[in-house]
């Protein structure tokens, strides 16, 4: 089954790095013009210059800080000035800090309520005014996490955000379905190598939690998983890809696992 995305525009947040920058970079081979979004307009810069020359596609690097509603306004008008619009939203930027119940700081709680969930509530009300104008409708993308269905130790905040996530996604899809605007999550599983939240303190914090070494942790993970491989970022890319296409043109409100089968009910 062969997608073109060809002359469809997408903003990929957090893309500098990690899952996001998967993800435009599976964009950019099925044809879109992507926008690499990132508080870090340098990290932005690299990527788009080092996507541009593996994938020959299109990017645009855009400087937004997801919490402040200005900076996510000017970064659509600016992909729309510069791209000729969003038909694509993958709402990807988020963090995960790792503290237990009573010692998790009220700060760290705030943050990531403001970049998990507040960040995608003000991309997609931005991007969606956007769609509305253009009269084409649309895909939004909300990445949440397998997290989204079964809590984690150690994540008051990042569990809260991704089964909000979850929340607002099925909310958007039933609102925004009469303007042909999809709106679907997909739950990654343990993305061990290539995701910036898997770094060095939250494996430690992890082993910490399970007992083990640090670098026993990959493998404590991949053995839940009865495909007995981590996630990797292609596999949520090939996801993204096929729901902002035509082949999926019947799917909306979904949460999409993608974890190797570890959570299935």
């Amino acid at each position: 089954m062969i997608i073109t995305l060809d002359g469809k525009v997408a903003i990929v947040t957090g893309s500098a790095s990690g899952i996001g920058r998967g993800i435009a970079r599976g964009l950019a081979l099925s044809g879109a013009s992507v926008a690499i979004a990132d508080v870090n307009i340098e990290a932005a810069r690299r990527t788009a210059e080092a996507l541009r020359q593996e994938t020959q596609g299109r990017f645009l690097p855009v400087y937004v800080d997801v919490t402040r509603k200005a900076d996510v306004e000017q970064m659509v008008e600016t992909v729309v000035r510069e791209l000729g619009g969003v038909d694509i939203l993958v709402n990807s930027a988020g963090i995960a800090p790792s503290y237990p119940l009573v010692e998790f700081p009220e700060d760290a709680w705030d943050r990531t309520i403001a970049i998990n969930l507040k960040g995608y509530f003000l991309c997609a009300q931005a991007v969606v005014k956007q769609m509305l104008k253009r009269g084409r409708g649309g895909n939004i993308i909300n990445i949440s996490s397998k997290t989204g269905v079964r809590g984690s130790a150690d994540h008051s905040a990042y569990n809260a955000t991704k089964w909000g996530e979850i929340g607002m996604t099925q909310g958007w899809a039933r609102e925004l379905a009469k303007y042909n605007i999809r709106v679907n999550a997909i739950l990654p599983g343990n993305v061990l190598y290539e995701s910036g939240i898997w770094n060095q303190s939250y494996i430690e914090a992890r082993a910490r939690e399970l007992g083990i070494k640090p670098e026993e942790v990959p493998a404590y993970y991949i053995k839940q998983v009865p495909l007995k491989r981590e996630c990797r970022v292609e596999d949520i890319a090939n996801l993204v890809v096929f729901l902002v296409s035509d082949k999926a043109s019947y799917l909306t409100g979904y949460s999409h696992l993608v974890d190797g089968g570890q959570e299935m009910r």
